[in-house]
This record gives C-alpha cells, sequence and structure tokens, in this order.
C-alpha cells in the first residue's frame, strides 16, 4: 500500500513560527518520507530558516517559486513531489501528532481522492480558541454548499499523488488553491472526513485566513472557479 510521503509546503514571510510548524513535521517523517519547501522572495529571515533546517536534514527539498503568488507557490511545490501520499503546509500551523500516521491510513484504507481532517483555531500563543471546526462550521460533503461557501483548508488536505492528474496545475485565475482542490475532488472524484482534530491551526494579523474579500471579488472568484472546472472536466474526458 503506498505509504511514502511527501509535505508540500510554500512559505513567504514566514520567520515568526515557521521553525515551530517545521520541526512539527519533521518529528512525524519517516526516512523516506520528504519535504519539499517553495520559497517566495520574502523580505524576512524565512530563507535562512528553512536553510538551516535543510544543512542538517537531507529529507528537505527547497525550491525557488519563480512566479510570485500562493496558487503558483504551491504549484512548484506540489509539482515537485516525489511520493505516494502529498500532505499540504502552511508556514504557521503546528501538526498534531499522529497527523501522517492517521491520514495515510485513511487514504488507503477508503481509496479516496482527498482526505480533509479536523482542525481547532489557535492564537499566536498556540492557546486553543475554537472548537473542532468541523462542528464549528459544520463542514462536510457537498458540491454545491462549497462551491457557494467553501470550508476546505488545504492545510487540513492530503491526497495520493494519482490525484494529481485531477489537480494539477492549479489554474493562476482561481485564488484560493484549496477551493481548487476541493472542488475538482468532490466533482471528479471522491473525498473522505476525518473527524479527528490533527492541525493547530493559527490565527494571526498576517495570515490569508483572516482577510476578507469584498462581494464583487468573492463573486468574480466563482465565476472564475466555475469557468475552470468546465475546462478541467474537458481535459479530464479527453
Amino acid at each position: 500500500m503506498p505509504c511514502t510521503v511527501s509535505v508540500a509546503m510554500a512559505v513567504y514571510n514566514g520567520e515568526k513560527y515557521l521553525s515551530q510548524q517545521i520541526i512539527s513535521i519533521l518529528d512525524q517523517l519517516t526516512g523516506d518520507d520528504e519535504l519539499i519547501i517553495s520559497y517566495d522572495k520574502s523580505t524576512d529571515d524565512t530563507l535562512k530558516i528553512i536553510h538551516e533546517f535543510a544543512s542538517k536534514d537531507d529529507r528537505i527539498r527547497i525550491i525557488l517559486n519563480d512566479n510570485p503568488g500562493i496558487v503558483n507557490n504551491f504549484n512548484n511545490a506540489i509539482e515537485t513531489c516525489k511520493n505516494d501520499i502529498i500532505f499540504i503546509s502552511d508556514q504557521d500551523d503546528i501538526w498534531v501528532p499522529g497527523k501522517r500516521e492517521k491520514m495515510v491510513e485513511i487514504l488507503n484504507c477508503t481509496g479516496a481522492d482527498l482526505a480533509i481532517h479536523n482542525v481547532v483555531h489557535i492564537d499566536e500563543n498556540c492557546k486553543i480558541i475554537s472548537r473542532p471546526l468541523f462542528e464549528e462550521y459544520r463542514i462536510k460533503k457537498g458540491i454545491l454548499r462549497n462551491f457557494a461557501m467553501p470550508r476546505y483548508s488545504g492545510c487540513c488536505m492530503a491526497f495520493p499523488a494519482a490525484s494529481k492528474k485531477m489537480i494539477f496545475p492549479m489554474p493562476r485565475t482561481v485564488i484560493n488553491y484549496d477551493h481548487w482542490i476541493g472542488m475538482v475532488c468532490e466533482l471528479f472524484g471522491t473525498v473522505t472526513f476525518v473527524e479527528d482534530v490533527l492541525l493547530w491551526h493559527r490565527l494571526h494579523g498576517d495570515n490569508v485566513t483572516t482577510s476578507r474579500r469584498p462581494l464583487k471579488v468573492i463573486l468574480l472568484q466563482r465565476i472564475n472557479l466555475l469557468k475552470e472546472l468546465i475546462k478541467r472536466r474537458y481535459e479530464i474526458l479527453k
């Protein structure tokens, strides 16, 4: 059964919490796993931090992202992943012990094209500040409900390498990369939701999760997403 793991991490100006996240990941990886870090040019010490980790652990590979932006950064990381199962990682969260083992087990047992696990929010000091988000936001399957009001979280996702055929490349016109991955896998594959809380998702003043976009921007995103999903369906059927 598939058992080797690639972690696709996109980083940009992440010096404040990056080390804690990398440590929480490396503690769970086996010797055959890899952590792919795609680096967007930053103005802080992010590059120095990831090079220090890579110099001490050969499971880490650093690649430069030549096309700035979060979707391109994750495209870059995912494209480079070589192992059986791919995990997506933000730069400022904390993996709960057992995350790797549980998600690999679920994907192998269910044969799903995507697994999404439960999560809680933490503050800058690692204090839990929410109930599990599956309960808080009634997160579950549903193509229409997730198209209109998506609750997919990329940092909670893992998928077999074969799913890259559906997911990759992620369109540049789709701003929310996790919305794309969730919709593609629900429409053209299978998604399983895992009740276990396997991540502490950090909320702070600088991360994308806390930003709110105007209604006009959201509507444009949905139109672009729909166009790209139709296009991807055609590509899959060819």
